[in-house]
């Protein structure tokens, strides 16, 4: 998915096509420093596809950075966010791999892929330079969920950002990323996760979002540095600061978000998490693991913050009597 930024309409994540992207520049002399620019072999490289299935009619489409020749991929949560599948092309190569989701922090909005069976792979370029306004950039990705890759050219406008993202799922909850770049290079749903490049082709950042407004649009990168040191937290197994290694906590229900009233259970899944705990059907959830859950959105994040197998508290109303029950939480299918 791509994220919508607010407050103006951003790279919203796509049910197919969809996530936003800027695009690389194409040669390395003369290159212009606006606009859409050719891509190149040498932009194409370490670059992936990536089409997540959110569930049997959806598909959501965003960009990866392949960081190693043994496959790993780095991209947005909000691109694989609550997918059940994902499949990565490379761009070079025309190769498809499945995907597994290795960790992700949905704070700082980095997701690590592994692509299953790769090996010898191409890799981007970290850039380890400062980040000044005025520096030249390129965007590359899936604009749109289109298949193939394209670049556009641009500046950077400021560092240290702030915005809101989210998901391409309705119930995502909404991120506040900060410390981002702004660049004014060209950025589309399906972007997202894609690498924003420096004028030596070498990646200082990852594209995450886009905003309309203003009197020309703008996209928001998060600094490679940051996203590197939550790829190293995942790899160390360190799940602090918003990191989770390995699959996400599942409740076990299927509910839907009324006005008013909260999180209607609509449906107690046989043998989960929720089950165990005595959930049933038009039971209103109001906390879990100590968060106050009041739409579907605030369920999903309280989620984001356990791990599988934790014993967690859980409360609800039933017919407007409070009760709850200590149960370990399951893990989930979805990403």
């Amino acid at each position: 998915h791509a994220p919508a930024t607010l407050p103006t309409a951003g790279l919203p994540g796509s049910s197919k096509p969809t996530t936003a992207s800027p695009k690389p520049t194409a040669s390395r002399t003369a290159a212009p420093t606006s606009g859409e620019v050719k891509v190149t072999d040498d932009l194409k490289r370490g670059i992936v596809l990536i089409d997540a299935t959110l569930d049997t009619t959806t598909q959501s489409s965003g960009t990866g950075m392949i960081l190693n020749a043994g496959g790993q991929v780095l991209t947005n949560y909000h691109v694989v966010r609550s997918s059940s599948s994902v499949t990565v092309t490379v761009v070079a190569s025309q190769r498809r791999y499945t995907a597994t989701l290795v960790g992700r922090d949905a704070v700082h909005d980095v997701a690590l892929l592994q692509l299953d069976g790769a090996s010898g792979m191409p890799t981007i370029t970290p850039d380890k330079d400062a980040v000044s306004v005025g520096d030249a950039v390129v965007a590359a990705g899936n604009a749109a969920g289109q298949g193939y890759l394209t670049a556009f050219a641009g500046r950077i406008r400021g560092t240290d950002r702030s915005i809101r993202v989210r998901g391409a799922s309705p119930n995502d909850p909404e991120e506040n990323l900060s410390g981002l770049l702004e660049t004014d290079a060209h950025a589309e749903p399906g972007d997202s996760g894609g690498p924003l490049f420096d004028a030596e082709g070498e990646v200082l950042g990852m594209t995450t979002a886009g905003s309309s407004a203003g009197s020309q649009g703008a996209a928001y990168a998060v600094p490679i540095a940051n996203a590197l040191a939550v790829v190293g937290k995942i790899s160390a197994g360190d799940e602090t600061g918003g990191v989770v290694v390995g699959p996400k906590a599942s409740l076990g229900v299927n509910a839907v978000e009324e006005a008013g009233n909260g999180v209607r259970v609509t449906k107690v899944i046989s043998g989960t998490a929720a089950s165990r705990a005595g959930l049933k059907v038009d039971d209103y959830i109001t906390s879990v693991a100590g968060q106050s859950v009041s739409t579907l959105a605030a369920l999903l994040e309280a989620l984001d913050t356990v791990q599988p197998g934790q014993t967690v508290t859980v409360a609800w109303t039933r017919n407007g009597t409070a009760d709850s029950s200590r149960v370990a939480l399951d893990a989930s299918k979805y990403n």
